[in-house]
């Protein structure tokens, strides 16, 4: 169905691209499923968002200086070298502690700090196998492999393995999904070469950040985007790190079926990157996917009100399922195109703007930035939540 010049017929880009899926999928199938265990042994909202401190926590600390080895790195021998590391403290960090809720929340914490390596090294490889032309493209498969990722840990595979064998093997599932995505990410050979940093900024230390940081405040219109992208990303990681509570509490069925909501989500990832690939307007587009991801959340608070008012566009009703679970899926389908619309605009801003020496830092701020916004935005909820309810 792909035109011959599409980038995903490119081997080197698959490789790219099957790696950041299987990462994806091994990591937020590990977060998904200490959040299931969170709920099921009636744990609350605030709770929860504990657990979402401890996955961002390594983001707002290390985040920046992750962004600097990104940089100074070659990017195959750092993204194999991270997933190898990751798949080995899954595998073999529960041996001494166990692979209970206290050792889960360890092995996620440390994978998350690993993972501030690995991340800026993704989204900034993208230019090193695509052209000017071909990298909007590049960034949207890109970020449907991510999202995809995303949403299969979260609403499909860990709450299918906590449903048959419960929470402790999903460590060892995403061990060997990360030793996986090392295999796949060995294939990538950049064709662009990697040209060195300059030397007093060719090392991970406070310099290499603030050359980035100075870059962006004289580019307003980047900075702008980031914090589009980083406030869109910041409601969507409330949704989910509350979204167990919201199944169980709101919605009245078991966290595990939490599939049955946030599934419809790809499609709208689908809908938002055709989107993404056609309108060239960058700015333009993250701000209407950040308009539409804020909608959609606030309509799940009123549920209730929404389906009485739009049930009529639920035209597809699967069986057992209540109005009030089908209402929250499509609202889902529009979160997944807000996010998705926010996020390409702004990879695809960033490939075209900045420059290719400091992509890894730029996209580690972007990071840092979700989660020093979502930090105390989760602590917030979560403790109000716990007082009034997750509606």
């Amino acid at each position: 169905m792909l035109p011959p010049e599409s980038m995903a017929h490119d081997l080197q880009f698959q490789a790219l691209l099957a790696s950041r899926f299987l990462s994806d999928l091994a990591l937020q199938s590990l977060l998904f499923a200490v959040l299931i265990a969170t709920a099921r042994r009636g744990g609350t909202a605030l709770e929860a968002s504990l657990v979402g401190v401890a996955f961002l926590a390594p983001g707002m600390l290390l985040g920046l200086f992750g962004g600097a080895v990104a940089d100074a790195l070659p990017k195959r021998v750092e993204l194999a070298g991270a997933y190898l590391a990751m798949g080995a403290l899954c595998l073999l960090l529960p041996l001494p502690i166990g692979r209970g809720f206290a050792a889960q929340l360890m092995v996620l914490f440390a994978v998350r700090v690993l993972h501030q390596v690995a991340h800026p090294a993704e989204a900034s490889a993208a230019p090193l196998v695509a052209t000017q032309e071909k990298l909007a493209s590049a960034n949207s498969f890109l970020s449907l492999v991510s999202f995809a990722g995303e949403v299969g840990g979260k609403a499909l595979l860990a709450p299918l393995v906590v449903g048959f064998w419960g929470e402790s093997p999903v460590t060892v599932m995403t061990g060997l999904l990360f030793l996986l995505s090392a295999l796949r990410v060995v294939r990538f050979r950049p064709l662009l070469p990697e040209r060195p940093m300059p030397r007093r900024v060719s090392r991970p230390h406070i310099g290499a950040v603030t050359a980035a940081l100075h870059w962006l405040v004289r580019m307003p219109g980047a900075f702008w985007m980031l914090m589009l992208a980083a406030m869109a990303s910041t409601v969507g990681v409330a949704l989910w790190m509350l979204g167990p509570q919201y199944v169980q509490q709101v919605l009245g069925v078991d966290p595990e079926h939490t599939f049955y909501v946030f599934a419809p989500a790809s499609v709208g990832v689908l809908l938002g990157l055709l989107l993404a690939i056609r309108l060239l307007h960058e700015r333009l587009v993250a701000a209407v996917g950040f308009a539409i991801v804020s909608g959609a959340m606030s309509a799940l608070g009123q549920i209730s009100a929404v389906t009485h008012v739009f049930g009529w566009a639920l035209v597809i009703e699967p069986p057992r399922l209540s109005e009030q679970v089908e209402m929250a899926g499509l609202l889902s389908l529009f979160i997944g195109l807000g996010m998705t619309l926010a996020a390409a605009a702004t990879q695809t801003y960033v490939g075209r703007h900045v420059p290719l020496a400091i992509h890894g830092r730029v996209f580690a701020i972007l990071g840092t930035m979700k989660d020093g916004l979502a930090m105390p935005l989760l602590l917030l909820l979560g403790a109000v939540a716990a007082l009034v309810g997750v509606r």
